[in-house]
Order: structure tokens, then C-alpha cells, then sequence
């Protein structure tokens, strides 16, 4: 069971019939649990998803009060739009789809008047760079596709400040600062205190010196 504020969340691993009426039998002890204390569930706000990778899966009618739980094939939760195979393609497409038109808000109500800085503030505070980012450890994309797409938004804000500005935006190239592995700062690379192992299972690959410097860093 998952828990947060008003929602729950029942799961369990279903590989056979035996499985899927072992959840119902949950679900009815959180029913009886419910109604004993006076909760009243929205039943109609009830569903029930299946994960899974394979193209037919055990289907089962739950159930709450001899009512049939409507079966979905995807939903949103905590701000994230889940599918049966995890598959974050459509919540990537709502959140650049939100984050485009938020901002379009900008463009239409304060690009012709905001200063450079003033847009930069705007697009990396609240209103379009935290929907983009919000919860990217969940959903980070594996996909050219899915990247390409991500990029729009922040292509469509550089024009937008080229426009601003009155210059010409040529197309951004990110290679040189993807995390590529290689750093090309002998400069810091000589602070930062490696720590040869001296066996294959060491966890400590780096001198107390190192936390120092990313500490001057953050700040």
C-alpha cells in the first residue's frame, strides 16, 4: 500500500488468478477499514491499472461494493502520466506541450517590453523551465525522439530572446557540453583528490579536499 494525503495506492505482483484475488481481498479489508472509521471512498475516482510487458495479461473485474472498477491504460499521478508499459512518451508531450504554452504567455504578454534579463528570470523560475525539469529522474528520456522534443522548449525561448535582442540565432549545438566524461580543466581537475583503490571493491574514490570544493561551488 502507498499512501499520500487523500490518495491509495494497492499493488501487487499478479501472476496468476490466485494473485489477483488476493488484491481483491485487500481491497475489500481497506474497504471494511474505511467504512468502519466513516471514510466514504469516491468510488468513481477508483481505477486499476496493469504493468506490464507482455501483450496479454491476467485480467481480472475488481471491485468495491460489488461496483466494477473501471480498467485504464493510463493515468496521472503526482504530476506524472504513467502507462501500462512505462513508457513516459505522452507525459513528455504534456509537459512540452504545457511549457510551450506557458511560454507563448510570455511571448504574447511581456516579450516586446521585458528586458533580456527579465525573460531569462521568467523562463527559469516558475513558469517554464520547472515544468520541464519537475521530477526528470523519474522520466529522463532514453529516445533521439524524445529529446529533440524536450529541446523545442528551449529552442523556442532562444528565439525568442534573439528577437529581443534584434540578432540572429543560429541553431544551438549541445555536444560540447553534454556529460561526455571528459574534463578539460587541468586547473581543477589538479584540486579534486582522486583516491587510487587499492582493490576493486574501494567506495571511497575521492579525498575529503573534493567535498570542500564542491561546497565553494554551490555557494
Amino acid at each position: 500500500m502507498l499512501l499520500f494525503a487523500d490518495d491509495v495506492k494497492l499493488f501487487n505482483c499478479v501472476q496468476s488468478e490466485s494473485d489477483a484475488i488476493s488484491l481483491q481481498k485487500s481491497l475489500n479489508k481497506l474497504v471494511h477499514w474505511c467504512n468502519t472509521v466513516g471514510l466514504e471512498l469516491a468510488i468513481h475516482k477508483c481505477k486499476v491499472m496493469s504493468f506490464s510487458r507482455r501483450h496479454s495479461i491476467i485480467q481480472y473485474d475488481y471491485s468495491i461494493d460489488n461496483v466494477i472498477l473501471q480498467r485504464i491504460n493510463q493515468v496521472e499521478d503526482l504530476g506524472f502520466i504513467f502507462t501500462p508499459t512505462l513508457s513516459f512518451a505522452p507525459h513528455i508531450d504534456w509537459i512540452v506541450g504545457k511549457a510551450l504554452r506557458s511560454l507563448g504567455f510570455i511571448r504574447r504578454h511581456a516579450g516586446s517590453v521585458m528586458s533580456v534579463r527579465c525573460l531569462l528570470i521568467l523562463y527559469t523560475s516558475i513558469i517554464v523551465r520547472s515544468i520541464v525539469e519537475y521530477g526528470s529522474v523519474v522520466w529522463s528520456p532514453r529516445t533521439k525522439c524524445d529529446i529533440v522534443r524536450i529541446e523545442r522548449v528551449q529552442h523556442r525561448f532562444l528565439n525568442m530572446v534573439s528577437r529581443s535582442m534584434g540578432i540572429n540565432h543560429e541553431p544551438h549545438d549541445y555536444k560540447p557540453v553534454l556529460m561526455s566524461g571528459v574534463i578539460d580543466s587541468p586547473d581543477l581537475l589538479s584540486r579534486i583528490g582522486f583516491r587510487i583503490p587499492g582493490t576493486t571493491r574501494s567506495r571511497d574514490p575521492y579525498y575529503l579536499q573534493c567535498q570542500k570544493i564542491i561546497w565553494m561551488m554551490i555557494l
